[in-house]
């Protein structure tokens, strides 16, 4: 296959369900398996989260510094994500959200009744952009599209922050001391960077409730605002996949196109292959937070909300029989989602 599958997960997220019912407006609840829901393998869902978790965790960057050792420690938050895992994150996480639209998924069903099965899974495996001629799919790219410029826009506005704070710090002697063990500083942000993000039960809480989110106010939404980029529209294949049940763990093999778009992979390898030749040239403190604000935080936040397009226009009978997909369930339009708290059932 052209992109192997190459991302990963921990045990801890093959021992959890997500909670699918409404209670009191997102009280936790567990599973049933009689509740709708879809199921996602674990390597997806483990991708999505290391995309939530690296996005919380560097908007949270405070773009005030005392000394050498916090600039170290913001430089660790800011480099800590693989980029090929991030790349197939942004997709997994738009899908999750693309699993709250009713009408896409009513479209993917009805879709189902009009073409054998398999060969609409045949077909959104080894062409994404076929979900195009599915009904609903423009709700699912723009709710896709929303969830993504929900992580990526504040990721920018704390990387201008951080790279202002390069000028800031200036004014304080101990920015203009020279950094200790520079290669040795270096080698570790390339570590972990090359480190894939395994995720925990609050890990995976974190993101449904994130991903499942309803709408803000004012958001772009609905057919007309849909934006149709390479990743969103992957990110809906994948949703509809999910729909018809070929998204689970024995599905992951078959996933590596939908699972990957080229131009934000790209994207996401420039970002770190900067940043390493910025830390590698820098002297005193602050040229690393520049680095840092720029090439970590900055670059990286354009990498995801170009792969959303920003906030650019649009381009232009009974459901099939359910197939065994052991994975991790998701739940679908309508469920609010609060937290994790059951083992998957058996035969999910």
């Amino acid at each position: 296959m052209k992109y192997p599958v190459i991302w990963t997960t921990s045990a801890l997220v093959a021992a959890v369900a997500i909670s699918a019912t409404l209670v009191g407006g997102g009280a936790v609840a567990r599973q049933e398996r009689s509740e709708p829901g879809v199921s996602l393998a674990r390597d997806v869902v483990a991708a999505a989260s290391a995309f939530e978790t690296y996005t919380r965790g560097a908007v949270a960057i405070p773009a005030t510094f005392e000394n050498g050792g916090g600039v170290a420690d913001a430089l660790a938050k800011s480099a800590a994500y693989q980029p090929e895992q991030l790349d197939a994150g942004m997709i997994a996480y738009g899908a999750i959200a693309a699993l709250q639209e009713q009408a896409f998924i009513d479209g993917v069903r009805q879709a189902a009744r009009e073409t054998p099965a398999d060969a609409l899974i045949a077909r959104l495996e080894t062409n994404p952009d076929s979900v195009l001629e599915i009904d609903g799919v423009g709700a699912a790219a723009s709710r896709a599209q929303a969830a993504l410029l929900k992580r990526g826009a504040p990721l920018g506005v704390t990387g201008k922050a951080v790279k202002q704070a390069a000028y800031d710090v200036q004014h304080q002697g101990w920015s203009k001391g020279l950094i200790a063990d520079s290669a040795g500083r270096l080698a570790k942000v390339k570590a972990m960077s090359a480190t894939f993000f395994n995720p925990g039960d609050e890990d995976a809480g974190r993101l449904i409730q994130a991903a499942t989110a309803p709408r803000e106010p004012g958001g772009s939404g609905g057919e007309g605002g849909a934006a149709f980029t390479p990743v969103t529209v992957r990110a809906s294949a994948l949703a509809a996949l999910a729909v018809l049940g070929a998204a689970g763990d024995d599905d992951v093999a078959k996933l590596s196109v939908v699972m990957h778009d080229e131009k934000s992979g790209f994207c996401m390898k420039m970002a770190k292959l900067n940043l390493y030749q910025c830390l590698a040239v820098a002297g005193p403190h602050y040229e690393d937070v520049f680095c840092l604000g720029q090439h970590a935080l900055i670059d990286t936040a354009q990498c995801v909300n170009n792969a959303a397009g920003g906030f650019v226009a649009p381009t232009a009978a009974p459901a099939p029989a359910q197939r065994p997909v052991p994975g991790f369930m998701i739940p679908v339009a309508g469920q609010a989602v609060a937290a994790m708290s059951s083992p998957v059932p058996a035969g999910n």
